[in-house]
């Protein structure tokens, strides 16, 4: 006995084919009112238009996979509007002649703004390339047609053709054997690098070496100024370095550096404890002839007065004396050759 069909399976049979039907037809006639045939509507007169497309820069050297994006800014004068259902839709596939080209739509995205003139649309369309071939080959992004209308005459339809779009797609790989330098296909293009972050790191290398350099510079110079590395004899230094030579000047130039002197060992520094001073700071070893000179002249000029000074010379040779003790209070180094005795 041969069991009979049960009335819930075929209901269900029934509404699955209903549904799928009534989707059918709603993807045809989606299909068809979005890419009606242009040449049943006519031409608008250019004036009421105005088209402004930016195309990418590279027209050659695309394969499968790569995106080309066109930027369209169209404005549609007064009394005229665009009718937003012609646009391209994504998904659409670009055919010529009927066959497919290989290029999908697969972004798309538009902004309106009202002006006195009428209405501008920028519309930003994004494709990808499906095709490839053993050999570079032209690829088409054909041309699109917008309609527009007059609200005053709904039933008058027209149209403006979007200009297409030519590039040249390249295999992905080199067909069979062949030399490298034997394969300079100019619908190849180059693989670039952006250099624009490595030039930038190149740059703030070169100021932060530039810096560095002058920061050596100004802290090892002789005639540099550094705060809290600079002590008595920096001070005393700047303090005299620009009087004029006088006897006067003289006394006061000698009692500022005794006063130095005293301040970095904290003591009175005499000519038997010079060890102490070597001791705090074993840079001023360098002046040692020097430093015998500065006692023997101090001593001159406040005790014994046997010798008439030539006040030029010696203001000269304190303040050469003032920068030796400056630069070893700095522990830098003091060339031999500067060393100079006074002489009367």
């Amino acid at each position: 006995m041969i069991p009979l069909p049960c009335r819930n399976t075929s209901m269900s049979i029934f509404m699955h084919r209903y549904l799928l039907t009534t989707f059918l037809l709603c993807l045809l006639s989606a299909g068809v009112s979005a890419f009606e045939d242009p040449k049943k509507f006519r031409d608008i007169d250019p004036k009421y238009i105005d088209l402004n497309i930016i195309d990418p820069e590279q027209k050659v050297g695309f394969t499968v996979g790569d995106t080309i994006t066109r930027q369209i800014n169209i404005t549609i004068k007064k009394p005229f509007y665009l009718v937003e259902e012609s646009l391209p839709i994504v998904g659409y596939e670009k055919r010529y002649r009927g066959q497919l080209l290989g290029m999908s739509l697969v972004e798309s995205s538009h902004t309106k703004k009202a002006t006195k003139k009428g209405i501008t649309y920028n519309i930003i369309l994004t494709y990808q390339i499906f095709t490839n071939n053993v050999v570079a080959k032209p690829a088409f992004i054909t041309a699109d047609y917008y309609r527009v209308v007059n609200p005053a005459d709904p039933d008058n339809v027209f149209k403006y053709r979007i200009p297409a779009l030519t590039v040249a797609v390249s295999p992905i790989a080199v067909f069979g054997d062949i030399k490298v330098e034997d394969d300079m296909s100019d619908y190849r293009g180059p693989f670039f690098i952006d250099s624009a972050v490595i030039l930038q790191k190149m740059h703030y290398a070169i100021i932060a070496l530039v810096l560095s350099l002058l920061a050596l510079l100004y802290i090892y110079s002789k005639y540099s100024w550094v705060p809290k590395l600079n002590k008595w004899f920096s001070h005393t230094y700047r303090k005299f370095k620009k009087k004029p030579a006088s006897k006067a000047n003289i006394e006061l130039f000698i009692k500022a550096l005794h006063a130095s002197f005293d301040k970095t060992i904290n003591q009175t520094l005499f000519m038997d404890n010079k060890h102490l001073l070597y001791q705090q700071n074993t840079s001023f070893r360098k002046i040692d002839s020097e430093i015998d000179e500065f006692f023997t002249l101090s001593r001159d000029i406040f005790f014994e007065q046997k010798k008439t000074h030539d006040l030029p010379k010696t203001y000269a040779w304190l303040k050469l004396f003032s920068l030796h003790c400056r630069m070893c209070e700095r522990k830098l180094i003091v060339d031999s050759s500067d060393l100079k005795e006074m002489s009367s």
